[in-house]
């Protein structure tokens, strides 16, 4: 009996977990930003990767391959270990996040170009010229049709197969605000302040909800029969998805581009204004708020009652879902350009890129060690234990030594570990 315990031991501590995918912005077409997959706070540093070009897309990632837009185009990273393992170069700037789908990465640049490419090797498989004006919206991929608006005020639905349009809108504003698909419904805001829907199927638009004139660069989320969009008026709406009547606006102090994250009834995002909010989705009254991050520009991402985020300050946060207590953070670099995008969960990782170009992978950590209080932080705000130690990135590849690297084992499997050792000894004895 010990031997087959111990056999089995060993089978979990060298088989990988299952790991979710995450195979376009905010994790899936309704921009939850929710994943089953657990990663705890504290982390520690598992890898980081130096793309040599800037980015302001954010990770994807399907089975085990990390993908990402740059100034140079599209990587595909080994998500285990951060190795290249090709790149695509578009004609310009892919600033947009990628969707991924049936082993076909589809992603827009910012020279009118829409591309197909095969995930496994960084081929092109069909391009779409037929836009006037550059993708900064990122694209949703439902069934056999891609979901994509550029910046020429078109919406278009594209053939999978093919890059062959199947229908286009003209919605007649520029929208850099990435579509969400759910309820029947696309949803998503544009410059000038409307937040439009089309139906999912034929495209038509469904109904409009003017929030004023500020732009929208959010994007939206849809759940539970409601429509969840920030706006650059300060504002987060909560708009019925069925006829787009208004639920409910919660206001902030300064522009709200984070792009919102829904999970258990809570809304969950960052403000301008140095704040971030979870605020009941229900009724729009605030949860709790997490003061004093700086700017915070990143979409949430949810894993296992912890939201992890962004700032402008360079730092990346971890803070309990249900309290707002903070139970991590660590500084993704120096230089103006080192805060990150919206982060991404797979699998026991959590992955961000900083606008400068650096992708980091982190894991749940077995121990935790003591985080540099930083000076421009308020001293309410409460002390952290950290696993990581801040790194500097510099010109070339960051070279994290003075960060503890994660364990080869997480949390559950050291507790079984211990209890089936407990189990063998009383039963010999």
């Amino acid at each position: 009996m010990r031997k087959i315990l111990c056999l089995l031991l060993l089978s979990m501590l060298i088989t990988p977990a299952f790991a979710a995918d995450w195979s376009m912005f905010k994790n899936d077409v309704s921009h939850s930003g929710y994943t089953g997959d657990a990663v705890n706070a504290p982390l520690t540093l598992k890898w980081t990767k130096y793309l040599g070009f800037e980015t302001d897309s954010s990770p994807v990632i399907v089975n085990d391959v990390l993908f990402i837009g740059s100034t140079n185009g599209v990587f595909a990273l080994d998500a285990k270990t951060g190795k290249e393992i090709w790149r695509f170069q578009t004609e310009s700037f892919v600033s947009s996040v990628p969707a991924v789908s049936n082993g076909v990465i589809y992603i827009g640049d910012e020279n009118k170009k829409f591309y197909a490419i095969d995930a496994k090797d960084g081929t092109l498989k069909w391009k779409n010229d037929t836009a006037l004006d550059g993708y900064k919206a990122s694209a949703a991929v439902v069934g056999n049709l891609v979901y994509a608006i550029p910046e020429d005020g078109t919406f278009y639905a594209f053939d999978t197969s093919n890059g062959d349009v199947v229908w286009s809108t003209v919605v007649g504003k520029v929208a850099d605000s990435s579509p969400a698909i759910g309820e029947g419904i696309i949803a998503f805001g544009t410059d000038g302040g409307a937040i439009v829907t089309l139906d999912a199927i034929t495209g038509k638009q469904k109904w409009s909800y003017y929030a004023g004139v500020s732009d929208i660069k959010s994007s939206p989320v849809i759940a539970d029969g409601a429509i969840f969009i920030g706006s650059n008026d300060g504002s987060v709406y909560a708009i019925n998805a069925a006829n787009g009547t208004l639920k409910w606006k919660f206001s902030t102090n300064d522009n709200v581009e984070s792009s919102p994250s829904v999970k258990n009834g809570v809304v969950y995002f960052g403000s301008q204004d140095s704040n971030f909010f979870a605020v009941d989705e229900g009724t729009g009254n605030l949860k709790w708020k997490f003061p004093y991050p700086g700017p915070v520009l990143s979409g949430p991402a949810i894993s296992n009652d912890v939201v992890y985020f962004g700032a402008k300050n360079k730092m990346i946060y971890g803070l309990d879902a249900n309290t707002g207590k903070l139970l991590w953070r660590n500084s993704t670099g120096e230089n103006d350009k080192d805060y990150i995008t919206s982060p991404a969960v797979s699998g026991n990782l959590l992955y961000a890129a900083t606008h400068s170009g650096i992708v980091y992978a982190y894991s749940s950590g077995l121990e935790a060690v003591q985080t540099p209080i930083i000076t421009s932080t308020p001293a309410a705000t409460p002390t952290v234990t950290s696993s990581a130690t801040p790194v500097s990135p510099t010109e070339s590849t960051p070279k994290p030594e003075q960060t503890r690297k994660s364990p080869g084992f997480e949390y559950p499997v050291f507790v079984l570990l211990i209890m089936l050792a407990i189990g063998i000894y009383k039963k010999k004895k």
